[in-house]
């Protein structure tokens, strides 16, 4: 074996210790800190996730009022925007909130559901509406936000 073969064994030796070299940097920078998305995800506020009132609040919404008034309090057909009632301009208190859902409303377009939503029941309803209505809550089928850190 002549000395051109010693010289391509030594070349590609260190062609391997390079590349050791450039892995353990990358391993290294990796371990360093989060990633960018890691990052991001960790600053951009997650506009799905909910307290437990709130939660529940979204789930019986579901089954009592959403077929009027729309998957995401919007309004429907037969039924007005709930993002809009509970507003100042809209007019519709914590409290005349409660009395409609309880009573239903003096044209009986809405029927009242006494006794099937209590003031407890009522109060996380209208909790999840006014979620929706600020911007704090997306449109979408929420979910519950992991405890505090």
């Amino acid at each position: 074996m002549g000395s051109g073969g010693g010289e391509a064994l030594v070349s590609v030796a260190l062609d391997v210790q390079i590349a050791v070299l450039g892995l353990a940097a990358l391993a290294v920078a990796g371990a360093a800190g989060p990633s960018l998305r890691a990052q991001q995800r960790d600053t951009v506020p997650d506009k799905l996730a909910v307290t437990e009132p709130v939660y529940q609040g979204w789930k019986y919404y579901q089954v009592y009022c959403a077929r009027c008034h729309g998957e995401n309090a919007t309004g429907g057909f037969t039924a007005p925007d709930l993002l809009f009632a509970i507003t100042a301009e809209g007019g519709v208190t914590p409290d005349s909130f409660r009395v409609v859902v309880h009573r239903g409303t003096e044209s009986k377009e809405m029927k009242g559901f006494d006794p099937l939503l209590d003031d407890e029941l009522i109060d996380r309803i209208y909790a999840y509406v006014r979620e929706r209505s600020a911007g704090r809550l997306a449109p979408g089928r929420p979910h519950r936000a992991p405890p505090p850190r």
